[in-house]
């Protein structure tokens, strides 16, 4: 049966080629995922941020300062050799100001103030309270510092404020009682100057001391 043995020789051509021959089949292999990228960052600018400058004029080292001893009210304070030491002024027991720069200048000034309240006797923040009652009436009074304040040799107050006077003017004082005595240190020049003596405001301020 010749049709059968044809078909016998082809099926053993294919099962040689097969076996024999492997490259007459390749294998599908599959293609590979695309690589990952990470996108590149996006530039982004940054926000303009607005800075207030601020000026302050340098106070000069090296300050020599003066020793001011009041037997009499029971205190002492130091202040710059270069000012001005002047008693009994504008109801102060004794005042100091800072030298003039000019025509139309302000000083600095710090004066200290001694009240007898045997009469009506308070404790410190009552005081504190009465006198800061007063700096209402001033022209476009601003109060910017109402606390505690820890002196050298007593516990007192301390507030802050400004007030038109011609110029704006910036002022602190500190109260301090000592059984029926109130004591009075003030001290004010003008607001945009009053950065230029902070150093001495704060050395004159932390030196006033009760005596006696």
């Amino acid at each position: 049966m010749p049709g059968r043995a044809l078909v016998l020789a082809g099926a053993v051509l294919l099962l040689l080629c097969v076996v024999a021959l492997p490259g007459c089949t390749q294998p599908v292999i599959p293609e590979p995922w695309p690589a990952q990228t990470t996108p590149a960052p996006v530039a982004t600018t940054p926000a303009p941020v607005t800075t207030k400058a601020t000026t302050t004029l340098a106070t000069p080292k090296g300050t020599e300062y003066l020793t001011y001893t009041n037997a009499q009210n029971g205190f002492s304070i130091s202040y710059p050799s270069g000012w001005t030491k002047q008693e009994g002024a504008g109801g102060s027991v004794a005042g100091f100001s800072s030298p003039s720069s000019g025509m139309g200048d302000i000083p600095a000034s710090v004066k200290v103030l001694v009240e007898d309240l045997s009469a009506n006797p308070m404790g410190l923040e009552q005081y504190k309270n009465a006198q800061l009652a007063k700096k209402q009436g001033l022209t476009k009074f601003n109060l910017i510092h109402d606390l505690p304040f820890k002196g050298t040799s007593y516990n007192g107050w301390k507030i802050g404020y400004t007030y038109e006077a011609g110029s704006l003017m910036e002022t602190f004082e500190i109260y301090a009682l000592r059984g029926t005595t109130a004591y009075t240190l003030t001290y004010t020049t003008k607001e945009d100057r009053f950065a230029s003596f902070s150093q001495n405001l704060d050395t004159i301020s932390k030196s006033f001391q009760l005596t006696g």
